[in-house]
């Protein structure tokens, strides 16, 4: 046999990240690669153990160094989130639904990347297109994983074709797709005893924005109460991780789902630039932005743009 070949997700990895290198690992083990291997980049989180337990799904491989390693990459494709020691890897595919990062591939792969609202989506698609039915545990856990990056369909980053694929997935795993929902919303809503540290690096990426590192945080929950509580502990939780990792700003979205909205907390120097992205002035280190849901569609779009513009205006 070949060298095996891992598929794996981003670092502190998401139900997405984990639910979709399972699947394209037995996707293309069923299309008759032995070589493939789900892996993970780091520990799943509580609603992804809850949910691979649930279904009986074995945990993934943990890989600690990409080095040597030949792999597919699912849910991300910027060095900051990827495998320490990427460079040292070999990259055969890309399946993503971000915006196109850093890393630099030297031959041409496939890169499969569309702006849909989960990873899961793409790859469930992929068995479908080859006429194949996935197994109803890893219909459940592809299912789920576009109801946890979708916020249960409420997040603008949620597609037609999330939706479409999302009621396939629902008929072949056997289960509701709103009771599932409800029931990872319950499991992201216990946050009692958690540590700040742990719900700051649950959901942590890290982004160049115009050479300027900047860490992102967000958590997810349907009463934010509970975080709002806890505002000025957040607080110097995000100054310790930017201190730590040498970052221009740390950057905490608190999204609460029920009221649709996300309280915005803000670590770090140029701050203005970080009002200017954010669309209005920082008090208390925080703002309040209705409406706002999603990281990858309405922030980080919103901080590349504004860096850019202040790197653009300083070089005059």
């Amino acid at each position: 046999m070949e060298d095996v070949i891992y598929v794996v997700g981003h670092r502190r990895p998401d139900t997405d990240s984990i639910a979709s290198a399972i699947a394209y690992a037995h996707l293309q083990n069923t299309l008759g690669d032995n070589r493939l291997r789900p892996a993970r980049a780091g520990e799943p989180n509580a609603e992804t153990k809850y949910l691979l337990d649930r279904f009986s799904l074995p945990v993934p491989e943990l890989l600690a160094s990409a080095t040597g390693r030949r792999l597919i990459l699912v849910d991300h494709n910027e060095l900051a989130q990827a495998l320490p020691d990427i460079e040292h890897a070999t990259i055969l595919e890309v399946w993503e639904h971000h915006r196109i990062g850093d890393l630099r591939i030297p031959h041409p792969i496939v890169f499969h990347c569309e702006p849909v609202g989960a990873t899961a989506t793409l790859i469930a698609e992929q068995y479908f297109l080859n006429d194949l039915v996935p197994p109803p545990a890893i219909a459940a856990v592809l299912l789920a994983a576009i109801l946890s990056d979708t916020l249960v369909f409420a997040s603008p980053t949620c597609s037609m074709k999330d939706r479409r694929v999302a009621r396939r997935l629902e008929a072949i795993a056997g289960v509701e797709a709103a009771a599932l929902g409800r029931d990872l919303m319950a499991a992201r809503g216990n946050v009692a005893g958690r540590s700040v540290t742990d719900l700051v690096e649950a959901d942590f990426k890290e982004f160049d924005f115009a050479g300027h590192r900047v860490g992102i945080a967000q958590i997810e929950i349907p009463d934010a109460g509970a975080i709002v509580a806890r505002r000025l502990e957040f607080l110097e939780e995000l100054r310790r991780v930017r201190n730590a990792k040498g970052l221009l700003q740390v950057i905490l979205l608190v999204t609460d789902i029920g009221r649709q909205g996300s309280h915005v907390w803000f670590a770090g120097d140029r701050r203005e630039i970080a009002e200017q992205a954010l669309g209005r002035p920082l008090v208390d280190e925080g703002t309040y932005l209705e409406g706002c849901m999603s990281r990858k569609k309405q922030v980080v779009p919103a901080f590349e743009q504004a860096f850019a513009s202040a790197t653009g205006e300083a070089k005059r």
